[in-house]
């Protein structure tokens, strides 16, 4: 590598730990229906002190205080220092991936950077901030139409009408939000959490910006899907054996369910839940009535919040310990289709159709 790419590679970690840093204020604060913006300092989880600049050095200080809060002494989880070193890493990595196409690299280390909180917050509490899945759904609409816009090769109207992103969007939408409509045609079940769907939706409309020129705008979806379920293969039974461990060893009591995103219950008569209920949930991705929601909910927001009012998780409800969330294995295959998915489709079409390798051609 060149000095100028190592300097780049620098400068990338540096910015990458410090909105990792911020990264570790949403997981806490979003599930928790706390503000972003107010308080307008950090402050511990667990004193609510307010926190000085020398607390809040990316990486150092946890490691300088002894993993403690410096004011009331208590521990602090490890997960605020992997939070800061994984989102530095990540956007090395999607800076050595991509550049020089900076206009890629800046979509796609913002984009990567919601995907952490996203993988944190639905990892622990089964559930994905719509925030969140609305931002970067937007941030990926956006990268395609400022490629449309500046005419730049890859971004073009499919069918003279219509960013590509979108029909990105549409194919993550149906894939994963078959799976729920199935889910429920056959066991009366949530087969998959509508989040889920709303994060297909936005890795679907990023997708598209990272293919080859003059290849198939589709052409990375299939990886994507293949990897995250390989990966949701390898590493859930794992995730399972050891949730169900820390079960029995807390001797808590679990709803009897087992599931992918949430608990899953037979569907009775008497429950609202239906096929046109269901097919309505579709639509509610498809219209983007998330946003209007989120609209909705801005306005209605207090205009203060006081520290620690936002302590406790507003939903008390807790998973079965043989549930797992899809989300988190959605996020490892997005991040592994974008590294090698390109490479790895290449070697499937040379190896299956020959002539389906040249971009362009089937794919």
């Amino acid at each position: 590598m060149t000095k100028e790419v190592w300097f780049g590679c620098v400068v990338t970690f540096l910015f990458g730990i410090s909105i990792g840093s911020f990264m570790n204020v949403v997981i806490w604060r979003l599930p928790r229906n706390g503000s972003l913006v107010e308080p307008q300092w950090s402050y511990c989880p667990s004193c609510h002190h307010r926190l000085m600049g020398g607390d809040l050095i990316p990486l150092l200080s946890y490691l300088l205080c002894g993993r403690k809060c410096r004011y009331c002494k208590k521990p602090i989880s490890s997960r605020y220092f992997w939070v800061e070193l994984l989102t530095g890493v990540l956007f090395v990595v999607l800076y050595l991936r991509f550049q020089p196409d900076m206009v890629n690299v800046a979509a796609l280390t913002l984009f990567g950077a919601l995907l952490v909180p996203i993988y944190c917050i639905d990892l622990e509490l089964f559930e994905i901030p719509n925030q969140l899945n609305l931002l970067i759904f937007i941030i990926a609409v956006g990268r395609d139409v400022y490629g449309i816009a500046t005419h730049q090769p890859g971004h073009a109207l499919a069918w003279n009408w219509m960013p590509q992103s979108i029909l990105g969007a549409l194919a993550g939408i149906a894939i994963f939000g078959s799976v729920r409509l199935i889910g429920w045609l056959w066991k009366r079940v949530e087969a998959m959490g509508l989040g889920d769907v709303l994060l297909a939706r936005a890795m679907g409309a990023m997708l598209v910006s990272v293919v080859p020129v003059g290849a198939n705008p589709l052409r990375l979806i299939p990886i994507w899907v293949m990897l995250s379920i390989g990966s949701g293969a390898i590493v859930g039974p794992a995730l399972i054996f050891a949730r169900q461990r820390k079960q029995n060893k807390e001797g808590a009591d679990r709803p009897v369910a087992v599931g992918v995103n949430e608990t899953i219950e037979t569907v009775d008569d008497s429950d609202s839940s239906s096929l046109g209920r269901e097919l309505r949930d579709i639509l509610y991705v498809i219209w983007l009535e998330d946003a209007v929601e989120y609209v909705r909910y801005v306005l209605s927001r207090p205009a203060t919040v006081t520290p620690g009012a936002d302590t406790e998780v507003e939903d008390a409800w807790q998973p079965a310990a043989s549930a797992i969330p899809f989300g988190p294995f959605m996020v490892v295959g997005f991040v592994a289709a974008l590294l090698v998915g390109e490479h790895l489709t290449a070697m499937y079409l040379a190896y299956a159709w020959p002539r389906a390798a040249v971009p362009g051609y089937l794919y």
